[in-house]
């Protein structure tokens, strides 16, 4: 039975508010892409500019929001473990990459800015 005032709508999960959406991330080492993201926990990363001019992937991953409309986001690459930060109320970004390079951890850390597109629908 539930209690007639508790507000159970106020505990359901919204959506975040980069899902089914589309956006361009500008690096300021020159790195330029275009992310789709299908829902809450899928995207594609498209590199279109840059030293990752080409690149092409489709990554799974988790995320935490930390504060309204800002996200933290982390997942696994071939090469590359992934932590990133989303503030979609600056359209800033803030990426940090760990990979090996012979026996040795190396960490790249990025960040940028982010221009809606469109929605996307997959």
């Amino acid at each position: 039975m539930h209690h007639p005032n508790f507000q159970y709508e106020q505990y359901s999960h919204r959506l975040p508010v980069y899902a089914g959406n589309t956006f361009r991330y500008d690096y300021d080492d020159g790195n330029v892409f275009i992310i789709h993201f299908f829902d809450a926990t899928h995207r594609h990363d498209e590199g279109i500019a840059g030293p990752h001019k080409g690149f092409n992937g489709y990554y799974t991953f988790n995320y935490v929001e930390i504060a309204p409309c800002v996200y933290f986001m982390y997942w696994l690459e071939e090469v590359y473990t992934v932590s990133q930060v989303a503030d979609f109320n600056r359209m800033l970004v803030y990426t940090h990459y760990t990979y090996d390079a012979q026996g040795v951890r190396k960490s790249l850390f990025h960040s940028g800015t982010i221009t809606e597109l469109d929605s996307f629908t997959s």
